[in-house]
């Protein structure tokens, strides 16, 4: 079955969870390049964070050639997953031609912070021409309150 896929606002996602993982990520660097596809196939994410466990989310309507619609969210986790409200053969269709979809593209070059509290680190992300850079940074304890408190309300 072929899907037409599209960017929708996140005001349009009415929640789910967990489907699948966007193929087989097994690194940060992998989910990077990922997500660099994700900017190229769909531009910037309908919502985006510093925390690392929660970093990103698309909100994507995959329109079968039947008609049929499904919404699926793509997310940031320090691995990337896709969500959906359900759990059936159409929608595991969906998800599966969404991968096939976004990896057929070249990742855009992007960069960005994001904090991971579970471990006091900064990482500055980079992708540049296809390759990944990391920088790893300790964060002061005010810091982590600062960002827990931001984020934890």
């Amino acid at each position: 079955m072929q899907f037409h896929f599209e960017s929708l606002d996140f005001s349009e996602y009415s929640g789910g969870s967990y489907l699948m993982d966007f193929g087989e990520i097994s690194s940060q660097e992998e989910a990077a390049i990922i997500e660099g596809k994700l900017l190229t196939a769909f531009g910037n994410p309908a919502e985006t964070s510093e925390n690392y466990e929660n970093s990103f989310n698309y909100v994507i309507r995959a329109t079968a050639n039947d008609g049929r619609s499904i919404v699926l969210n793509v997310y940031g986790m320090g691995v990337v997953h896709i969500g959906a409200s359900q759990s059936d053969e159409i929608t595991m269709q969906a998800a599966k031609a969404l991968v096939e979809y976004v990896n057929a593209f070249q990742p855009t070059d992007y960069e960005r912070t994001v904090y991971y509290l579970d471990f006091m680190m900064q990482l500055d992300i980079q992708v540049k021409a296809g390759k990944v850079t990391f920088g790893q940074f300790p964060i002061s304890e005010e810091k982590a309150g600062e960002l827990f408190s931001k984020w934890y309300k």
